[in-house]
């Protein structure tokens, strides 16, 4: 049994092709892990190989970025509010020797329940081409993952306080509705240190529209987190920070009614929920 890096995943083998659990003549074997998700919750993908291969995966037709271990590969798989409820396929091509094989997993997604949070903010924050904006910055920052993992143990919350707004509700901004609130929002006095939820590189430290002061951390593998709201940074692009470093301060700025910290994390392109992945979390397992 493999020892995952999701924080309190328990190895399982939900499909492997063929079924003696290796393919192409006992070249590789495929397993996803853990059985069943809920929707905003993430699973690991492990391949093993037995020669050296070239390996490429995909789930549910988004690419997932695999990184090279002793066993062979592994790589991390995200779902969302918006990740359809049922079977998510994931597909392996394994090159080796001249050789190819697709080896084929899923993992099964169940729906999330997520309430409502109605919100008053200034109408010129729902202009779409705000929202335009700010995801180009983003997916323009997030666009070159470190390869391998920078963490180490389970995530920490970058703050202490109540969550006020958890993942998954969906918003209502004056009266309309605005699509699901992908991170966690947590409650503290303005000024609070906010500290690296673990270790990583700075790769976006600016003024958003929308999130206000923002920092954004690459942890490798495909794994980033964001920090909105800041009424200050402390970090800058090209940073390396260790988990827990200061990397700004609670704020209000952006579209936000009060201070507090958007915390949110993503992987291979996909907002999960971060509780999950830390200590707190493990109650509930990616």
């Amino acid at each position: 049994m493999w020892r995952g890096l999701l924080p309190g995943v328990a190895a399982a083998v939900v499909a492997v092709a063929p079924e003696a659990g290796l393919a192409g003549a006992g070249t590789a074997a495929l397993h996803v892990l853990p059985r069943e998700v809920v929707q905003g919750q993430a699973c690991e993908v492990q391949v093993r190989v037995v020669d050296p291969a070239q390996v490429w995966a995909t789930a549910g037709g988004r690419a997932v970025l695999l990184y090279r271990t002793r066993e062979g590969y592994r790589g991390f798989v995200g779902t969302s509010p918006h990740t359809p409820p049922g079977a998510l396929l994931v597909r392996v091509v394994v090159a080796t020797r001249g050789h190819q094989v697709e080896l084929v997993g899923q993992v099964r997604v169940r729906a999330g329940r997520f309430g409502e949070r109605h919100l008053r903010v200034a109408p010129e924050l729902l202009d779409p081409r705000l929202a335009a904006y700010e995801r180009r910055r983003v997916e323009a920052a997030t666009a070159r993952p470190l390869p391998d993992p920078r963490w180490a143990g389970p995530f920490r919350l970058p703050v202490r306080g109540p969550v006020v707004s958890p993942y998954g509700v969906r918003n209502v901004y004056n009266g309309r509705p605005y699509g699901h609130h992908l991170g966690v929002d947590v409650r503290a006095k303005p000024g609070t240190p906010v500290r690296a939820a673990q270790h990583g590189q700075v790769v976006l430290a600016e003024r958003l529209p929308l999130g206000g002061n923002t920092v954004i951390l690459d942890h490798g593998a495909g794994v980033f987190s964001s920090y909105l709201h800041l009424s200050a940074l402390a970090v800058r692009v090209g940073q390396q920070v260790r988990a827990g470093q200061v990397i700004g301060y609670v704020g209000s700025t952006g579209r936000s009614t009060a201070p507090h910290l958007h915390w949110g994390l993503r992987v291979n392109g996909i907002p999960v929920d971060p509780l999950p992945w830390t200590a707190r979390g493990r109650r509930t397992p990616p």
